[in-house]
């Protein structure tokens, strides 16, 4: 996979290309017994998935908005359906997945606004809009980061937890040790670095901090971080996760040794994957314990 990243053009036509994986996916039998439901949420193509178990402790009441990975080019609601469903079925709460627009339709600025809308509206529909859970891998952690974050900037409801499988917390990569961010199994931080202008070039502006390990930590909720140990977003997940503690927030952090960048999405597949799936959702009824708690 490295070569092929690294040698992939990172021009429109190349960007292009890679939209066709989504459409692949797709094609592909979806998971079984599940409920996938095709709609649209402020605006934004997404769908939800849901397993006919419901969740009768914590978690009752809750949802999780989801936003797929794909470093703002590629990836959708196909390639991302499995983990979609195998949160749905362990949580026992329905998983919705936004679709948001990437490259070339728009920057990172039009990836964060089309997660603010998303949300946005989630609130008005939730079954319980104090129980949304915002998750992602990769791009989409950042976005989960950003949106948590701005709701709080804004003074809506914040979102009760935030999950980030390898979340990209910072477009700013080569800061980072370069012996280290070489031995990532197959992101180039070549294709990074040409893809990072393109990222922030607009139209559309990101509110708040560019990167969200910038950001005021105490705005974060209660999060759950996952990493590969060798790979180019564990050096910000560390600081992340210090910044957290600092803030005096709730995070517990997994750096998983043997495996590769979001390497949850692969869902069933992979033993650790559901291994990181079930920690996922024992943090997250732990968390909405505590929160009920508080309110009480």
């Amino acid at each position: 996979m490295k070569p092929m990243f690294t040698l992939w053009p990172t021009t429109e036509r190349g960007i292009r290309q890679l939209e066709r994986l989504d459409a692949m996916a797709d094609k592909l039998p979806k998971p079984k017994n599940l409920d996938i439901e095709p709609f649209t949420l402020g605006g934004v193509p997404s769908e939800k998935v849901q397993h006919p178990r419901k969740a009768q402790g914590e978690l009752a009441g809750a949802t999780i908005l989801y936003f797929h990975g794909g470093g703002f080019v590629f990836c959708g609601l196909a390639t991302h359906r499995a983990l979609c469903g195998l949160l749905s079925a362990k949580a026992g709460v329905p998983v919705i997945s936004v679709r948001y627009r990437q490259l070339p339709e728009g920057s990172i600025g039009t990836s964060v606004k089309d997660a603010m809308a998303a949300y946005t509206a989630l609130l008005e529909t939730a079954e319980d809009p104090n129980k949304i859970v915002l998750a992602g891998d990769s791009a989409g952690g950042y976005l989960a980061m950003k949106v948590a974050e701005i709701a709080a900037l804004r003074g809506i409801t914040r979102p009760a937890a935030v999950v980030g499988y390898s979340p990209l917390l910072n477009v700013n990569l080569e800061d980072h040790d370069p012996d280290f961010m070489k031995r990532d199994a197959y992101l180039p931080m070549s294709q990074v670095e040409k893809l990072k202008d393109r990222w922030l070039e607009g139209p559309d502006e990101i509110p708040g901090a560019q990167s969200p390990i910038n950001a005021d930590a105490s705005l974060i909720p209660p999060s759950f971080l996952v990493s590969a140990e060798y790979e180019l977003m564990r050096p910000d997940v560390e600081i992340m996760t210090e910044n957290l503690i600092k803030a005096g927030q709730a995070v517990e952090t997994h750096i998983w040794s043997g495996q590769i960048h979001a390497f949850p999405v692969i869902g069933k597949a992979l033993r650790e994957g559901k291994a990181i799936v079930d920690l996922t959702v024992k943090f997250l009824e732990r968390t909405m314990a505590s929160q009920n708690q508080i309110s009480a």
